[in-house]
């Protein structure tokens, strides 16, 4: 699935945000995600956001993104436009690629050993129990 980034003004105070829900006021910049689809698979999906409610871009990760009908704007908005994209492309590959590294102390170490052995023995207990059961349930169908 193709995705691209369709910018402009606001027509009219018809479209709403995806994000906040509210409508996006006439003359306003307005972001729109479009994901196309194959021809005989539907439709082109247009989403549209407001210039900071557009936190995320779904689909493809590592597809690079086309602009479309950037130069429509005026050249202070063509730069907010773009440092917005360049925001959400940064702060996209970092979530991917940074992972949280917790250091536990030998107690916590220790405390989360317990707990999981204490599980896994509850766990054993059930299906011995569970086990018994069914060997009752059969020896009763016998009588």
């Amino acid at each position: 699935m193709k995705q691209y980034i369709e910018v402009g003004y606001a027509l009219s105070n018809r479209v709403k945000c995806q994000n906040c829900l509210q409508n996006i006021v006439k003359d306003d910049i307005r972001i729109g995600h479009v994901l196309t689809r194959p021809p005989g698979f539907g439709f082109d999906k247009k989403i549209w956001y407001h210039l900071h409610c557009l936190t995320s871009i779904k689909g493809d990760r590592n597809q690079d993104l086309d602009i479309v009908n950037i130069h429509s704007l005026k050249e202070g908005d063509q730069q907010k436009v773009r440092q917005k994209v360049d925001q959400i492309k940064k702060s996209s590959y970092q979530k991917k690629d940074q992972k949280e590294v917790k250091y536990l102390s030998k107690q916590e170490h220790f405390q989360n050993y317990v707990k999981i052995q204490k599980d896994l023995h509850f766990n054993q207990k059930l299906r011995q129990q569970a086990m018994f059961f069914q060997k009752m349930d059969q020896t009763d169908e016998q009588w």
